[in-house]
């Protein structure tokens, strides 16, 4: 999917995270996030199509949201771009979904914010 093709805007994170990976989970970075998805730094991605159960607590909140999705793409290690995987939500609780757009609206107006100073 492209850049301008997403329904919602896509923000810069660096937000600790829990995966499970073969049966544990694994403690990772969401680098970016928006309404329908992440993208987790990872140096094994998953294979398309996996599921993934995410634990997620956004900064300044104390609830650990559980939070399931597919692998949609993945990325090798590059030396431009992290390693990692881009998943999409595919199953999370309404008030996480709120949540989440919350926090990529705030983030979004602070980032247009700071841009404009």
């Amino acid at each position: 999917m492209l850049e301008n093709e997403r329904e919602s805007p896509r923000i810069a994170t660096n937000i600790e995270i829990m995966f499970r990976e073969k049966g544990s989970f694994v403690k990772s970075y969401m680098l970016n996030v928006n309404n329908g998805g992440l993208f987790l730094k990872t140096d094994t991605p998953l294979a398309i199509d996996a599921e993934v159960t995410m634990h997620i607590r956004l900064p300044d909140d104390q609830e650990t949201m559980t939070v399931e999705g597919r692998v949609v793409w993945t990325n090798p290690r590059s030396k431009v771009f992290p390693a990692g995987m881009g998943i999409q939500f595919t199953k999370l609780l309404s008030e996480h979904q709120e949540k989440i757009k919350l926090y990529v609206e705030a983030n979004r107006r602070e980032i247009k914010r700071v841009s404009m100073m």
